[in-house]
């Protein structure tokens, strides 16, 4: 075969290659939409627990719900994250992994979330 042939199908190989990998750093955002159902269920139970359960479950929700925002907005927005915390920080993962590896899209994962639950547990002792 000619060198040509040669880098042709290998060229090709890692367009296919780039574009199935493409797709594939999506899978934190499909599994942050697939976990939210059991997450607000699981919000339901742990609200039994009191509100500290609450915080390390849902932290955005609880930031939301402080002196920031008017009663009329904290009530649609905390709502709207109890559905949306999860998707997005599948969504944040996602973006970190299409321009990095899985470790740094879990570590970005984890400090947007425990970033979260330190400033609300703040927040509550002062």
């Amino acid at each position: 075969m000619s060198p040509t042939v040669t880098q042709r199908r290998t060229t090709t190989r890692k367009k296919k290659k780039a574009a199935a990998s493409g797709w594939l750093t999506w899978w934190p955002l499909l599994l942050g939409i697939l976990v939210t159902p059991l997450t607000v269920r699981a919000a339901g139970i742990m609200a039994l627990a009191g509100p500290d359960a609450l915080r390390m479950l849902y932290p955005w929700v609880q930031l939301v719900q402080t002196h920031l925002f008017s009663v009329e907005i904290a009530g649609t927005l905390s709502q709207a994250m109890m559905y949306l915390q999860f998707p997005l920080y599948g969504l944040l993962m996602a973006l970190v992994l299409r321009a990095k590896s899985l470790l740094p899209a879990l570590i970005a994962g984890a400090v947007a979330h425990f970033g979260a639950v330190v400033v609300v547990v703040a927040l509550a002792h002062l």
